[in-house]
């Protein structure tokens, strides 16, 4: 796990592709502060700046593209903690989400990574070097899980396919082949049910290249 999401965060480091940031924060100090940050660290950076709650749902809502990232101030004037933490991942936006929070919510913090929060931040200890390490892991673990589960849609579909299309196919091959042993053929019905083998073998192995084409566009590695 650690070397394929190592692999993942050197992509990102590398990658000359823009980065979409959106700041939910009130503080208009500390957006300043945020910002220069980011723009320390980031070549090709967007950086959103959503001073409430309400205005950057609004934002993720309509926006057809949403932001690579969101940092989130842990106390917004309106709503705060738990319930700004969970008003916001209940809307599933798959953003992964950093939490800019101070001291005395340390706890909170450290329990929303239980909820789905990908990380959070201190605020007296930030600077651009971990502000920088922190959105990397995220972004890379946040591509790997993404791919992990795309992962598993293709294997649920290989297992269907085991399952009932080669099933099938191999039912009917053994149909064929207990009424050959059951059966007084004649030459000719046995020329017959030889070519029907035949096309169910070969059905049968066009299904298994299918199987073998979709696990090989698997990635476990990248």
């Amino acid at each position: 796990y650690l070397l394929c999401l190592n692999k993942r965060m050197k992509h990102v480091l590398d990658s000359s592709l823009k980065l979409s940031v959106l700041v939910i924060e009130d503080n208009l100090g500390d957006f300043v502060l945020i910002e220069d940050y980011l723009l320390d660290k980031f070549a090709h950076i967007d950086i959103v700046h959503q001073s409430n709650y309400d205005n950057a749902i609004k934002y993720l809502q309509t926006e057809e593209t949403k932001p690579s990232i969101i940092l989130l101030d842990l106390n917004l004037a309106e709503i705060r903690g738990g319930e700004l933490v969970n008003g916001i991942l209940k809307h599933d936006f798959q953003v992964p989400i950093i939490i800019l929070t101070g001291y005395s919510d340390l706890t909170m913090a450290e329990n929303s990574l239980q909820l789905g929060i990908s990380d959070y931040l201190v605020k007296d200890e930030i600077d651009p070097v971990l502000l920088h390490k922190s959105i990397v892991f995220a972004l890379s673990r946040s591509n790997y899980t993404r791919q992990i589960e795309t992962n598993n849609k293709k294997l649920k579909d290989i297992a269907w396919t085991q399952s009932h299309v080669v099933r099938a196919a191999l039912a009917r091959m053994l149909g064929i082949i207990n009424m050959i042993q059951e059966s007084n053929v004649s030459e000719e019905q046995l020329k017959f049910f030889l070519e029907q083998l035949k096309v169910s073998a070969t059905e049968m192995d066009d299904i298994v290249r299918d199987i073998v084409k979709e696990t090989e566009t698997l990635d476990f590695n990248k």
